[in-house]
């Protein structure tokens, strides 16, 4: 069973609030203190690893899609959090930016950060990402000061798009990368869901 935990986002490190013990990990450093209290209040964003999966999926062989944030339409901002892209139109092959950033005036709490989403319009959004099964996320929490937040950066091909997302489910692409109008979504905060929608083009 998952224990929950709580990390504070830091400069150069992160304050562990529930020092219990996890089947988690977290690719941010350093290490917290011995009495989980050292706290730094300032504003970083922290980069996420371009790490893709070291084994490719069968996409003939039933994978799962990773269905969340399919809804109609959702905002840029909710909960104090803003999410933006580097760009809003990119060519295959060119590298895309998004940012999650605590906007508000206080350290606040969101989920998972790898419970994000990509997904492509074509008669409804239809998310790009496969999982080998059913994708279900850790249950963490991370506290992030104000003008802190992460960033996922994406290189515009199907090999660039796939990620290892740490003891998360793997997102594997299973069909050609094509134009068209693409979201990037992040489910990590409580109930809301937020996006920002990015074109790909031909090179």
């Amino acid at each position: 069973m998952r224990r929950r935990q709580a990390l504070a986002l830091v400069t150069g490190s992160l304050s562990l609030v529930a020092g219990c013990s996890s089947d988690t990990t977290t690719d941010l450093t350093p290490t917290p203190s011995k009495t989980g209290t050292e706290i730094t209040p300032e504003s970083q964003i922290r980069e996420l690893p371009m790490t893709t999966p070291p084994d490719p999926i069968d996409c003939d062989d039933d994978p799962r899609p990773v269905s969340r944030a399919a809804g109609d339409s959702y905002p840029d901002r909710a909960n104090g959090f803003e999410l933006t892209a580097s760009k809003g139109v990119v060519t295959i092959g060119e590298r895309i930016t998004f940012t999650l950033t605590n906007i508000g005036d206080n350290p606040r709490g969101i989920g998972e950060k790898y419970k994000y989403n990509i997904l492509r319009q074509h008669d409804g959004w239809e998310p790009i990402y496969f999982t080998e099964s059913q994708a279900g996320w850790t249950d963490l929490g991370v506290r992030v000061y104000p003008g802190g937040g992460f960033r996922w950066t994406f290189t515009a091909t199907n090999d660039g798009l796939e990620r290892q997302n740490g003891y998360n489910p793997a997102y594997h692409v299973c069909s050609a990368l094509e134009p068209g109008e693409y979201r990037f979504a992040f489910f990590g905060l409580g109930g809301s869901t937020i996006s920002t929608t990015f074109m790909i083009t031909d090179a």
